[in-house]
Order: C-alpha cells, then structure tokens, then sequence
C-alpha cells in the first residue's frame, strides 16, 4: 500500500474552524479516507485562506492515481513545480493509516502526539470531471523520509505543516522552495498504536477503526 494510503478526519466543523481559521458548512468526521474519494482542502484564494473540497489523486497519463508527492524532488519535474508554486494546499487530518513492513502486515494508526489534528502538505491541481465535464480539483499529499518514531513501520510519511507556519505555506508571496524548506525544518512528533485490520477494507468508516488493540506477537520461525 502506498505512503500515505489510508487516512482519518475524526473532527467537526467547529473543530476545523478553531484550529485552522476556516469555516466549513457540513462536515461529517470520516475514519477511513482512500485514494479517489473526496477529502477538505484548505487553500489560499483571493477571498483569503478558504476551505473547499478535492479529490484525493492526480490523474497520471497512465490513467493511475498519484496520490504522494516526494518532497526531496517535488521541484524538479516541471508539472510538480508548477504546483509546488501555486497550487500549495492543506489536507487536515487527524492521523493516518500505516501497514508494518513486515508478513502479518499489521496496520497502526499513527497521530501526533501534542495535537489532535494535523495539517498535511499537499499540492493541488485543477482537472475535468470525466463523468460530468465539470471543474473539479485534484491533490496529492508531499512525503518524506520517515523520522526515527515511526521508521520501523514504513520508511516514508506524510509532511506535515506546523500550525505556526500555516500562513507561510499557503502564502502565494513566497516560492514554493521556500516554503517547503521552512516546514521541512520542524518534523512532527508522532505518537501510534495497532488497529483492527478491518481497516483495510475501505467500505469500513466508523470510529472503532482508531482504537488501540493489543499488538500480536510476531510468528515463531522455524
């Protein structure tokens, strides 16, 4: 499964407003959010910093889904430079899904552990709905290597903008290179734990998804 994969948004309207400034009309938490299907976006516009809806993947030319970006080389392909400088968005978040790197392929829920929600970095795109014709708005989420707390699962994870540098990253004044670098510079703190592996199924949105179980013990060799 790719990294980022699987995340969750178990927060209200209320909740987004007070962390990140935005007003949102509906917003229904959600436990178990994949690939293709619609997530809140936080971006800068000329009304100011709004929040608005996308869908999660950037059609490739092969018709797959890029839904990470690399940030190590998100400015040097000219199509992710170009979003990189205007298309620099937010994905809120309350933490994300990731499967141990290993045969039992356990999945952990991984969270900041001094907030309970998180701002991804991502970048976004303008795109036609193919069923519709009409406008729509892609994203992908920027990842890079993986901090010492969470390595042991996977080697890569999601880049996450500091509260405090919020304004920074959406701020369309400042190059892309810039703003990536100054978030790089303050890595999250994570916090995980293991989960039911009902999560894999995508069909499964409820809030038990998120609650520790204990953790198997790994299988005996020989």
């Amino acid at each position: 499964m790719a990294m980022c994969g699987r995340f969750a948004l178990a927060a209200s309207a209320e909740d987004i407003r007070l962390s990140f400034g935005v007003e949102v009309s509906e917003l229904e938490p959600r436990y178990n959010i994949a690939p293709s299907q619609g997530v809140l976006l936080i971006a800068s516009s000329r009304d100011g910093i709004i929040a608005t809806r996308s869908t999660w993947g950037i059609r490739r030319s092969d018709g797959g889904l890029l839904i990470n970006i690399r940030s190590e080389t998100a400015g040097e392909k000219p199509h992710f430079r170009r979003m990189l400088e205007r298309g620099r968005c937010i994905v809120p978040a309350s933490g994300f899904f990731e499967w141990a790197q290993r045969s039992t392929r356990q999945p952990y829920y991984v969270f900041a552990e001094d907030s309970p929600l998180i701002a991804f970095a991502a970048v976004c795109t303008s795109d036609t709905d193919p069923s519709s014709g009409m406008p729509m708005t892609r994203c992908a989420i920027l990842t890079r290597a993986a901090n010492e707390r969470i390595a042991a699962l996977h080697h890569r994870e999601p880049v996450v903008v500091p509260f405090a540098l919020l304004d920074h990253w959406l701020n369309p004044d400042i190059t892309g290179t810039d703003a990536l670098a100054m978030i790089l510079a303050m890595p999250a703190r994570w916090r995980y734990h293991a989960v039911s592996s009902r999560v894999g199924r995508v069909s499964n949105d409820d809030p038990h998804l998120l609650d520790p179980i204990d953790e198997p013990e790994p299988p005996l060799l020989g």
